[in-house]
């Protein structure tokens, strides 16, 4: 998997509805979302603290009828309704409009006009009476009834209200209601009757805001607009209004939150807007209806000459008719096309000629409808239109062949043409394009900026002396030393250009690694006679300059093709599929992490370079694209409170919290008794060993881990060494052990098989380095998080908080690591980690091995009844009791495999519950990480020193106009980027038999992104997903350096972690 920087990286519940209440309820006819469940989640998520005012949060009906006759209905978190100008309409007054909304920390005025007292926070307040007692609250309230001539209450929360009534009584309400009828002699002739949701107030008068359905009054259009200076408010995203640039987090006018689809979305928090990277594409020309053919071209080889052939084809034989071409075996085009074959003949950059044939002919289903892009709103993510996607998307790269390098779907300037960095031992970083089409709302096109690690082109000679060897070269060298070289030779292309006595044209050849033997001694067989390849040059009058050094075998491996290196160079623009090195990882981030104004700049110099607006293909299929970004509406969510030992809490500020004076919440007392065992070989000092003894007892006392006074301190010599002090220390009942990590000697890898697969002991590994020159309280008090999480503590937990608890509940979390594309003999890694407390801070973790068909990579995890069955053992064990509920975090699924998930999965889910006689409710929300989207916040950022980078707050969701109008889909950035610029999670929920609300679950996310036990920090996806990426990556521990010659079950039955230990320290694996 890709991945991350590491850790651098109470209230009550609502009053019972009163008796008309009731009697409506009754008389209503049954939805989801009356239902007790549902009822249940939406009276945890009441509105207050969440710092949106309640006149500003949408509302939700339960078979009412609008103003204009249209009906809505809540269906668990879904609203419905007709497929017509489904979208926010604000109120219009005299064509005049106003926003309600005032700054974080500003009180809202007093509608009625008197004064009125205000009070925020959990707050349950008694009745309220007088003249003039309009009373507001913020936060999260219950309140009882008021009265008076002019008691126009105002309530923050989910509420139900019957009928109201009184002379001036104009009585305002916040958050998702349902309200029956209001009536009186003056119900809204001061004020009127107002209701939630994000609204724009215009003079007195009976106004209801929220996101509705309104019938044709007055110039109102739904759709992608760009809105003029002045005018009525248009639904949908807006093109950057001129008025003025705002920032994305709070402001003085919280914009507008647009609603379209006919799904909830979600409504607490601050809102904003942020720019995003995709471009509207105007497809009002494009045509409905475009054709699809085959493409056959022979001889197959070589490829990378395919595109040059079919444009000779097309003017030789399709008369320039216009047409996109994928480079293997599709075409489309608008007009239609002639079935015909013809050869053409190509000259390659050497000189040499290439002949081809190639056919053109219709598909079996040649006609292909584009206009699906405008109806795939009504279908699921897994149905999205993929034939007319493919199609946009081999159009749209139409411009960016000839002008560039392709890897996936990014476009990389050549290093002649564009930007680049020199990554060291011979690769070089170059900047691309990236761009697919993507659907939201409407079909966007995401483009991005992407950083890639090629082959630099320079000569062999020269990449030894640079890199490989680090000096001259001359007649007497020798390659004696071959391992820092061949990583960086196989597979690689070299030109090989002979002498010019020769009279031979350069050749391509892929390198397989190389000779055993210098040319002056390496061998071969020639028309019968045995020479060395030094002889053979010299016999064609030519004399190698450095005989010394080895010749690259080249060609076919079973053919004994051997060239001298002095003969070769290094192909320019060759994307190799490798896995690259820690010096160009640490290189490439330093190139890559830039603010959010730097990278926007660099994807806005590639679309000018690149030109698509000025493309024929691109014109001819009736596409534009816009010039510059889209905005789209935030919101920022509350950061939840942590709780520590003694009820002490710490509030995270930007994404980070301290621990100052605060002591883990759990910490075992038992005295545990410790060594730390460092490597002889290493000549590590006695007094770094005694110093890190003294520092980490001295962290524990202020942190709450109880260790013994004294460390066993001791040293050993190799591996087998290391066993003999792994049994002792398990036989004496040691509970840790402290290995210092040599630079060189026993691995990471292999203490972590013998201590966990062998002997059964907990182990703690830190670097030698780190101990000899970062030795400080802050490394030794990260050290400890690990620590005591590993002796079974809990480090923090959430604030108890009604509105995102669920009793009973059983966090999951799922991966599936791949080894790199050079490794696929080994077998893919499953990692699933449970939680078995009730404050979601304690796991447990299971792994498996798999092979898909093939020996190729299974993303489903094949074995997930037999996991959960012991997840769900475990939980019993602890809590007495099996969930209620179980909201399973699912990494690393792209959306083509959404179904395979449920039915594969969850069925095995489903079927373990069975068996045990449960029947749990059941949420699946899939965490993805690959994707390109990203915030742009406008202007710079309000605070340079804690925000450099200039992204958005952590916090931050999106889930309106960029995501499926009929999923259940938001983004989300949790997590403050250390360097560079910040990328959003997307979440999908494809499961959801308790329906839970919407905001309950993106508070409960984002909760979660804070209950990572290694780091004080929020994470950039919750703490269930980011424990199964470690036990995911602690199974790979298991094979790394390990000879696999069985099936993956059979391996894994071979390595399966010691039971006791297992048990008796569940979370070993942190």
């Amino acid at each position: 998997m890709g991945k991350k920087n590491k850790y651098k990286k109470d209230e009550k519940e609502a009053a019972a509805p009163a008796p008309q209440q009731r009697q409506q309820q009754q008389t209503a006819a049954p939805a989801p979302s009356t239902s007790a469940a549902a009822r249940e989640n939406t009276s945890r998520l009441q509105a207050g603290d969440d710092g949106v005012p309640a006149t500003q949060r949408p509302q939700q009906r339960s078979e009412s009828q609008n103003p204009q006759g249209e009906w809505q209905r809540s269906q668990g978190g879904q609203q419905r309704a007709p497929q017509q100008q489904q979208q926010y309409r604000p109120q219009q007054q005299g064509g005049q409009q106003r926003q309600t909304g005032y700054k974080q920390g500003e009180q809202p005025r007093n509608q009625q006009g008197e004064s009125g007292g205000q009070q925020g926070g959990y707050q349950q307040r008694g009745p309220s009476s007088g003249p003039q007692g309009g009373g507001q609250q913020g936060g999260y309230q219950q309140r009882g009834p008021s009265s008076g001539p002019q008691g126009g209450g105002q309530q923050g929360g989910y509420q139900q209200r019957g009928p109201s009534s009184g002379p001036q009584g104009g009585g305002q309400q916040g958050g998702y209601q349902q309200r029956g009828p209001s009536s009186g002699p003056q119900g809204g002739a001061q004020g009127g009757s107002q209701q939630g949701g994000y609204q724009q107030r215009g003079p007195p008068g009976p106004q209801q805001g929220g996101y509705q359905q309104r019938g044709p009054q007055g110039p109102q259009q739904s759709g992608y607009q760009q809105r003029g200076p002045q005018g009525p408010q248009q639904g949908g995203y807006q093109q950057r209004p001129p008025l003025q640039a705002q920032r994305t987090q709070g402001g003085s006018l919280p914009p507008q939150l647009p609603y379209t689809g006919n799904v909830k979305r979600g409504t607490i928090g601050i809102a904003g807007r942020v720019g995003v990277n995709y471009l509207d594409v105007d497809m009002s020309k494009m045509p409905a209806i475009v054709y699809h053919y085959d493409v056959t071209i022979v001889p197959e080889r070589p490829k990378k000459f395919y595109r040059k052939a079919f444009e000779v084809f097309r003017g030789k034989h399709l008369e320039n008719g216009i047409a996109a071409f994928d480079g293997r075996k599709c075409c489309y085009s608008v007009d239609k096309l002639p079935n015909v074959t013809g050869e053409v003949e190509v000259i390659d950059p050497h000189g040499r000629p290439v002949r081809y044939t190639l056919t053109l002919k219709d598909t079996d289903n040649s006609v292909l409808e584009l206009s699906s892009l405008h109806s795939y709103m009504n279908d699921k993510i897994y149905d999205k239109p993929m034939r007319a996607l493919q199609c946009l998307e081999v159009v749209l790269a139409s411009p960016c062949h000839s002008r560039s390098i392709r890897a996936g779907r990014s476009y990389f300037k050549n290093s002649g043409n564009g930007e680049r960095r020199d990554l060291g031992d011979g690769y070089e970083a170059l900047v691309g394009l990236y761009q697919s089409f993507v659907l939201g709302d409407k079909p966007f096109v995401n483009v991005d900026v992407s950083h890639k690690s090629f082959p630099m082109a320079m000569s062999m000679i020269e990449y030894l002396e640079r890199y490989g060897l680090q000096s001259a070269i001359t007649p007497a060298t020798t390659l004696n030393n071959t391992w820092r070289i061949m990583p960086f030779i196989k597979g690689i292309n070299v030109v090989y250009e002979p002498p010019k006595c020769f009279g031979s044209a350069p050749r391509v050849y892929k390198v397989n690694g190389l000779s055993d033997k210098p040319a002056n001694e390496q061998k071969f067989q020639l028309e019968g006679e045995v020479k060395t390849v030094d002889q053979y040059f010299r016999s064609r009058n030519y004399t190698l300059r450095f005989p010394k050094l080895q010749c690259l075998h080249v060609g076919p491996p079973a053919k004994n093709i051997f060239l001298p290196i002095e003969l070769c160079r290094i192909e320019e623009g060759q994307a190799l599929n490798r896995k690259d090195g820690t010096n160009q990882v640490s290189e490439m981030i330093k190139f890559a992490a830039t603010s959010t104004n730097e990278r926007k700049a660099k994807i806005m110099d590639l679309l000018a370079y690149f030109k698509h607006n000025n493309d024929p293909v691109i014109s001819r299929f009736g596409i534009h694209i816009a010039s510059d970004f889209i905005t789209v509406s935030t919101r920022l969510l509350p950061a939840p409170q942590l709780e520590y030992k003694n009820k002490n809490f710490a509030r995270p500020f930007n994404g980070s919290w301290r621990m100052d004076n605060l002591q883990f919440l759990v910490a075992k007392p038992k005295p545990h008794r410790w060594a730390i065992l460092h490597f002889e070989g290493a000549r590590m000092h006695y007094n770094k060993v005694a110093e890190l003894q003294d520092l980490v007892l001295q962290q524990a006392k202020y942190v709450n881990v109880c260790l013994e006074p004294k460390a066993d301190i001791r040293t050993f010599r190799d591996e087998r060494n290391l066993d003999v002090h792994f049994k002792d220390l398990k036989d004496h009942q040691y509970d840790l052990v402290f290995v210092i990590l040599p630079s060189r000697g026993p691995t990471y890898d292999i203490i972590k098989q013998k201590a966990e697969l062998q002997y059964g002991i907990l182990t703690q590994c830190i670097k030698q380095n780190n101990v000899e020159r970062r030795l400080n309280g802050q490394l030794v008090g990260n050290i400890l998080l690990k620590v005591n999480s590993k002796l079974n503590g809990i480090n923090h937990k959430l604030k108890d908080d009604p509105r995102t608890m669920l009793a009973n509940v059983m966090y999951l979390g799922a991966d599936v690591t791949h080894p790199s594309p050079d490794q696929r003999d080994i077998p893919s890694v499953v990692g699933v980690a449970a939680s078995h407390d009730i404050h979601g801070g304690s796991y447990n973790m299971q792994y498996r091995l798999q092979c898909g068909g093939g020996g190729g990579a299974r993303e489903e995890i094949e074995d997930m009844e037999s996991i959960v069955t012991e997840h769900l053992r475990v939980y019993q064990q602890y809590q007495k009791r099996y969930p209620d509920h179980i909201i399973y975090y699912r990494d690393g699924v792209s959306d083509g495999q959404f179904l395979k998930i449920q039915n594969i999965e969850l069925k095995g889910i489903y079927v373990a519950c069975t068996k045990l006689g449960i029947k749990p409710k059941m949420c699946c929300v899939i965490v993805v990480k690959r994707h390109h989207t990203r915030f742009f916040p406008e202007g710079m950022p309000s605070n340079p020193r804690n925000n450099k980078f200039n992204n958005v707050e952590p916090g931050t969701v999106v889930d309106r106009t960029i995501v499926h109008p009929n999923e259940m889909q938001f983004f989300m950035v949790s997590h403050q980027s250390i360097q560079g610029t910040a990328k959003p999670t997307r979440y999908n929920v494809i499961e959801n038999t308790g329906n839970l609300d919407i905001d309950l679950l993106q508070q409960l996310t984002y909760n979660l992104c804070h209950m990572f036990p290694r780091c004080n920090r929020s994470v950039s996806y919750p703490a269930p997903a980011y424990l199964a990426h470690l036990a995911a990556a602690r199974g790979r521990v298991y094979i790394t350096g390990t000879r696999l010659s069985r099936s993956p079950n059979e391996e894994y039955q071979r390595r399966m972690i010691v039971p006791a230990f297992s048990r008796s320290n569940p979370m070993y694996f942190v």
